[in-house]
């Protein structure tokens, strides 16, 4: 990269904050360190549905609005934003809960529907807003993975492209008027299986929905692995399922037709609806 260009890039986007052109921007001084075949960048909080603030590159086949609208909850990008307020630059390799080849297969058999062979990106926590800004670029299949000297150069720079943002999140009026409404995806991803599971039971269902393995719940949850094998199995028997894939379709089919508020486990709730229904069956046989 070089200096001129960096620098006039970085001056560009400087002078659009507050513009509706600074995250196409942003975009293109970011593509001055490396190319990548998609850019996302996303606003994340808990007052109001995910909000697509840029999409380059838009891919045939990729069902998008799914993963706004339900999936994203599961993302680790996502929950590392939420859950723990952190900040920084990261690759999705280095955050995924189990083995990589193995994560890669779950997420893009729900979430994106595409090869992505690396993902990389920023959280940026927002201090007014009590949400976050994730900027996502990823290569799919038949591009090259990111070299280590350019993720260095993301991290690097993240200082500058904090500022940046959040100045444009503070000093942006284009929101202004919008109707919030609340986001329920998270009292959603709460209460999910709390009523029809135990305690620590739900604790693994979360885990499962994440994407982590066995091995490494039991590591996270300080338990033996033939206890994780035994919850699992009480989770299965009383979800009626055989699997972790299948308990991710379970919690993204429900949560595409669950509806504001969220008052108690919709798990639950579909339980007991289907329990009535089969019995209105039987009677009318």
């Amino acid at each position: 990269m070089e200096l001129s260009s960096w620098s006039s890039r970085l001056v560009d986007v400087s002078l659009a904050v507050g513009k509706p052109s600074f995250y196409a921007l942003l975009s293109d001084f970011l593509k001055q360190i490396t190319d990548f075949d998609e850019m996302v960048i996303l606003h994340f909080s808990l007052s109001h549905q995910p909000k697509l603030l840029l999409q380059k590159n838009i891919i045939k086949g990729d069902d998008f609005e799914k993963y706004l609208n339900s999936a994203h909850v599961l993302d680790p990008f996502y929950r590392m934003g939420m859950d723990n307020g952190k900040k920084g630059f990261f690759r999705l390799s280095d955050i995924s809960p189990i083995d990589y080849s193995q994560f890669e297969s779950y997420y893009n058999s729900y979430f994106r529907y595409l090869k992505i062979i690396d993902e990389i990106g920023y959280l940026i926590q927002l201090p007014d807003d009590g949400g976050f800004i994730h900027i996502e670029m990823a290569n799919f299949a038949g591009s090259p993975l990111f070299l280590e000297t350019r993720l260095q150069q993301f991290t690097e720079i993240f200082s500058v492209v904090e500022r940046l943002v959040i100045q444009h999140q503070q000093t942006n009026v284009a929101d202004a008027g919008i109707c919030v409404e609340h986001n329920y995806i998270e009292e959603f991803h709460r209460k999910f299986a709390t009523k029809v599971c135990t305690p620590r039971e739900h604790e693994v269902v979360l885990l499962m929905l994440q994407g982590y393995s066995v091995k490494s719940m039991a590591q996270k949850m300080a338990l033996g692995i033939e206890t994780i094998k035994m919850h699992r199995k009480n989770i299965y028997m009383k979800l009626s399922i055989g699997s972790q894939p299948e308990l991710l379709a379970l919690f993204i089919d429900l949560l595409a037709v669950t509806e504001p508020p969220v008052l108690e486990d919709p798990l639950f709730l579909k339980i007991e609806n289907d329990k009535r229904l089969a019995r209105r069956v039987r009677l009318n046989a």
